[in-house]
């Protein structure tokens, strides 16, 4: 009986279709790969923002917390609500402790963010001296054009 060599058409067909099974299920995920990976970056860069509209927000003094000592201290640019015991007001840019300035719209799609605050009270209106803060970031996925939001939120007691 004679030695094999070489390898059969049959062979040679199922490896070349397994190569490139495998290669085009590589060329399939790395654009969505690319997606997730920058959809990762907007919502962490929102986060980042939000955070750092919070942690301004708790620097300030318990009656700086108005939506004009807001726009006074650099967090909001324009008023959208201005009730008694809520408002909230709207920002694109925001300034950083540090000094810099945070623009949403260069790192996401039509951003923008919103600082709501609620004055909590007694069932008489009276302020029991607690406020709540949500701060909220929404952009546009570039792609399917859906709204996304980041939304922290925090409590602060006046200590006098």
């Amino acid at each position: 009986m004679r030695a094999r060599r070489g390898s059969a058409l049959t062979e040679v067909l199922v490896a070349v279709f397994i190569v490139t099974l495998l290669v085009l299920s590589i060329a399939a995920i790395s654009p969505m790969s690319t997606r997730m990976q920058r959809r990762a970056q907007q919502f962490t860069f929102a986060t980042n923002v939000a955070q750092t509209a919070l942690e301004r927000v708790r620097t300030l003094d318990f009656l700086q917390i108005t939506a004009n000592g807001l726009i006074s201290a650099g967090l909001a640019q324009t008023i959208e609500l201005n009730d008694t015991n809520q408002f909230r007001v709207r920002f694109t840019t925001l300034q950083t402790p540090g000094g810099g300035t945070l623009n949403l719209a260069n790192e996401l799609r039509s951003g923008f963010g919103t600082i709501e605050v609620v004055n909590l009270t007694t069932s008489n209106n009276i302020s029991i001296g607690l406020k709540t803060v949500i701060v909220t970031v929404r952009w546009q996925e570039p792609r399917t054009n859906q709204w996304q939001q980041v939304q922290l939120a925090t409590t602060i007691a006046s200590l006098k």
